[in-house]
């Protein structure tokens, strides 16, 4: 029986906006790491794919929403984008006592993001062309390269 259940939950934009779980992520990944430096764990492939993993998860700091709430209020959209809702599929343990891995947390968070993402695009290809509009479409287009980066952390195994 499979560990995971697909649902699918309803986001507004402003929700879908966010990137606390990657952030969350990439803290487990650093701490991990720190923990293992200075042991003889150091020259291990553990070592690397954890380090691997962490520094990939920094570029979160990356994704922010400054920019493309900015060219949002300056062409008035801000307010009826943040607004728009959508419909995400995450995948959620069959057991309340499991918890999600890493991955699938991490695949929650990008499907989330995409989501916000595909959404705003959907709306913006309803809007006459404007300069503003098209300000939009390039943050957006920016923060989707991010994202996608993000899709493509490997997690190592606690075991192996």
């Amino acid at each position: 029986m499979a560990k995971y259940k697909q649902t699918e939950e309803q986001f507004t934009v402003e929700e879908g906006l966010d990137t606390c779980e990657i952030e969350s992520l990439r803290d487990e990944m650093t701490e991990w790491r720190d923990n293992m430096d200075g042991t003889g764990l150091e020259n291990t492939q553990k070592y690397e794919a954890v380090s691997e993993a962490a520094d990939q998860l920094d570029n979160v700091d990356s994704i922010t929403f400054d920019d493309l709430d900015s060219v949002m209020e300056e062409a008035e959209l801000a307010d009826d984008i943040k607004a728009l809702t959508y419909k995400a599929i995450l995948m959620v343990p069959r057991s309340r006592r499991q918890s999600s891995s890493r991955s699938v947390r991490l695949s929650n968070a990008v499907s989330t993001l995409t989501g916000a993402l595909d959404c705003i695009e959907a709306y913006l290809a309803e809007l006459p062309e404007s300069d503003k509009v098209t300000d939009i479409q390039t943050e957006v287009d920016n923060l989707r390269g991010l994202v996608e980066e993000m899709d493509g952390v490997e997690f190592p195994g606690m075991f192996g």
